[in-house]
C-alpha cells in the first residue's frame, strides 16, 4: 500500500499537536464609513496554514458569526462589491481578541476591479445574439472574459494571438474571426475602461443570507488545473489536476489534503512543488485526468483525456489501474471526457470528445464498446446546425437505465438504449446553442445547460418537448454544468462567468445567485452530497487570472 502523506506539513503539525476540535467561533459587526451596519458583506475566516477559508454573510444589523473554527489564529476579511476589502490579521477564534470584532468598510478606490465577468462580457458588442453565442462557445470554455488577467494583452497582435489560441476548434464565424480583436479592444482597452458605465452590485436575496462557503486551495500556484471532483463514500473529496496528472484527496474535517501523481500505471506521492517542471515534455506521457466518478464499491473512475486512457483509483490502496479508452486493439482513445458509473451494472459510460460514446467494463480485460453516433442530418427537430467538431461532451444515466449525452459543438443531445446491441441511438436538436454537461432528474427529465445562449433546457423524453428557463442576464452568462437535487428537484448550476453558484426552482422558474467569495471563480462539474451541500471546483485556466492564482475545492452550504 502506498504510504499516505500530507503536502501541508505545517497544517499536519497543528492538527496532531492537540489543537481543539472545530468548535470555536469569531463574531463581530460590519459597518460602512459612516458607522451604518452593512448587510450582505462576505466575511471570511482565512487559515493561511491550511490554505483554506470559511465565509458567511453579515446580517441586516451588520452582525456575523463564523463558527466551526479551531482555537487558532485567522485573518478575518470583509468583502463587498463597491467597498474596499478590510482584513483584520491574527484574530484567534474563541480568544479574547476575537470578542466584538469590528470591520469598517470604506468605498472602493476602483470598483472596476470588482466587476464580475458576466457584467464585463456585456461590454463586447456583437451584431446579433447568435454571434455572441458563437463567441461564448469558442472563446470562453476555459476562463472568464473581461477580468484583469484577461485584459493583460497590450498590443493588437497580442490579442490576435490569444483569440486564435482560444478558438481551438476554428468555430468562430468568419466575420468574427476578422473583427473580434477590434471588438475586444473597444471593450477592454485602457481608454474603454475609463468610459465604462457605473457599476451597481446586486444585493444578496434574503434566501441566501444563511449560506456558508468553504474553500480549500489545492495544487500549485499558476501550475494546476483542478478540473472535476467527487464526494467519496468515506467522506473525503477526490479532485483531479488535469495539468499536473494528479489526484488530490481532501479531508474536509481536518483541512488536510494528499496528492498522488499518475506516472505510467502508478500513483506516486509528490512531496513538493519543486518536483513539477513547467517546461517538461508533455508529449512523453501526459494522462491529463479530466473527470472523476465514484463506483458502487467506493472506488473512483477517471477519464485521462490527455492520454486517451481510462483509469480506476483504489481508494484503499491509493493505486491506479490504467486501461485503453478505445475498443481493442486500439492502444488509446481520442479525448475521453466525462463519465458516469452505472451503479447497478458497474459499467462505466463516457464520452470521447474526439470520437463517440463508449462503455467500459469494470473488470479485466476492461473491454470497451463504442457506440457510433448519428450524423447531423439524422437528428430530430430543426436546429442551429453543427460547428466544426461534434464533440461528445456531457453524459448521464437515467433512472430507467437509458444513457443520455450531449454534443457540444454538434449542438445535440442524444439517447442510447444499452439493452439494444447497436444502442438504438437517437438525437434531438435543442432550441438553443451549446448543450454542455447535462443531468437526468429522478423523474426522467433531462436538464441541459445552454452555454451559448445562457438558458437552461428541460427535455421530456416522453413528449420530446422542451421547457426553456431563461436565466437573468442570460446572454452574458455561461452555464457550464448542472446537477439536480433529488430531495427537492432544485437544479444547481455553475455560475462559471459570474463568480456564483445558481439555484433554479423549476416549479416557479426562479433563479437565485449564491455569490462566491473569491474573484474569478470558474466552476466546473457540480456534486451534491447526502446533506444537500453543493461541491464544485475553481478551475479557471490560465490560473494567473484567478484571485490567488491557484485551484480550489469549494463547498456551499445553502442554508435553506
Amino acid at each position: 500500500m502506498m504510504k499516505r502523506f500530507s503536502v501541508l506539513g505545517i497544517a499536519a503539525a497543528l492538527v496532531f499537536s492537540g489543537v481543539s476540535a472545530w468548535g470555536e467561533s469569531v463574531t463581530g459587526i460590519v459597518k460602512d464609513a459612516s458607522g451604518t451596519p452593512l448587510r450582505g458583506v462576505m466575511v471570511s475566516a482565512i487559515d493561511k496554514a491550511l490554505r483554506s477559508s470559511v465565509t458567511v454573510l453579515s446580517q441586516k444589523d451588520g452582525t456575523f458569526t463564523l463558527d466551526g473554527l479551531h482555537s487558532k489564529s485567522y485573518d478575518i476579511r470583509g468583502r463587498f462589491a463597491g467597498l474596499e476589502d478590510n482584513t483584520l490579521e491574527g484574530i484567534t477564534a474563541g480568544g479574547s481578541n476575537s470578542t466584538s470584532v469590528a470591520l469598517n468598510m470604506e468605498p472602493a478606490w476602483d470598483v472596476n476591479l470588482q466587476r464580475p465577468a458576466d457584467n464585463l462580457l456585456s461590454f463586447v458588442k456583437f451584431d446579433s445574439i447568435d454571434d455572441k453565442a458563437n463567441f461564448k462557445m469558442f472563446c470562453l470554455g476555459c476562463h472568464q472574459v473581461g477580468t484583469l488577467g484577461f485584459r493583460s494583452p497590450e498590443e493588437p497582435v497580442d490579442w490576435q494571438t490569444m483569440v486564435t489560441r482560444m478558438d481551438g476548434f476554428g468555430g468562430l464565424k468568419e466575420h468574427l474571426q476578422e473583427t473580434i480583436v477590434t471588438r475586444l479592444l473597444e471593450a477592454y482597452s485602457d481608454e474603454a475602461v475609463a468610459n465604462w458605465p457605473p457599476y451597481t452590485p446586486p444585493a444578496p436575496e434574503e434566501s441566501v443570507m444563511n449560506m456558508r462557503v468553504s474553500e480549500w486551495d489545492v495544487g500549485y500556484r499558476n501550475l494546476s488545473t483542478v478540473h472535476d471532483l467527487e464526494v467519496g463514500a468515506d467522506g473525503l473529496i477526490y479532485a483531479v489536476d488535469q495539468s499536473n496528472d494528479a489526484i488530490y484527496i481532501l479531508d474536509p474535517e481536518t483541512g488536510l489534503n494528499e496528492e498522488y501523481v499518475i506516472q505510467d500505471s502508478r500513483a506516486l506521492p509528490r512531496t513538493s512543488p519543486q518536483q513539477i517542471d513547467p517546461h517538461r515534455d508533455m508529449s512523453k506521457y501526459h494522462p491529463g485526468p479530466h473527470s472523476i466518478e465514484r463506483a458502487a464499491d467506493g472506488n473512483m473512475w477517471l477519464t485521462l483525456a490527455g492520454g486517451g486512457m481510462m483509469a480506476k483509483f483504489d481508494v484503499t490502496t491509493r493505486e491506479f489501474t490504467i486501461m485503453s479508452g478505445a475498443p481493442a486493439p486500439a492502444p488509446k482513445g481520442g479525448y475521453p471526457h466525462t463519465l458516469r458509473v452505472d451503479q447497478k451494472t458497474g459499467y462505466i459510460w463516457f464520452t470521447d470528445a474526439g470520437r463517440n460514446v463508449c462503455r467500459l467494463s469494470p473488470n479485466p480485460p476492461y473491454d470497451v464498446k463504442e457506440y457510433k453516433l448519428p450524423s447531423a442530418d439524422q437528428a430530430v427537430g430543426g436546429g442551429r446546425g453543427e460547428s466544426r467538431g461534434r464533440t461528445p461532451y456531457g453524459i448521464d444515466i437515467a433512472p430507467d437505465g437509458m444513457i443520455w449525452y450531449s454534443k457540444l459543438n454538434g449542438n445535440r443531445i442524444g439517447r442510447i438504449d444499452p439493452n439494444v446491441e447497436d444502442g438504438d441511438v437517437k438525437e434531438w436538436v435543442p432550441p438553443f446553442r451549446g448543450p454542455r454537461r447535462l443531468q437526468v432528474g429522478p423523474d426522467g427529465i433531462v436538464w441541459v445547460p445552454g452555454y451559448g445562449h445562457g438558458v437552461i433546457g428541460a427535455f421530456d423524453p416522453k413528449t420530446e418537448e422542451w421547457n426553456i428557463f431563461e436565466m437573468p442576464n442570460g446572454i452574458n452568462r455561461i452555464p457550464y454544468a448542472l446537477n439536480v437535487d433529488e430531495r427537492n428537484g432544485d437544479v444547481w448550476i455553475t455560475g462559471t462567468g459570474s463568480d456564483t453558484l445558481i439555484r433554479l426552482e423549476p416549479k416557479t422558474g426562479k433563479f437565485t445567485d449564491y455569490r462566491m467569495p473569491s474573484m474569478v471563480t470558474f466552476s466546473r462539474e457540480i456534486e451534491i452530497d447526502d446533506d444537500g451541500n453543493i461541491w464544485t471546483t475553481n478551475s479557471n485556466s490560465p490560473l494567473r487570472h484567478a484571485e490567488r492564482g491557484i485551484g480550489a475545492i469549494i463547498k456551499l452550504e445553502p442554508g435553506i
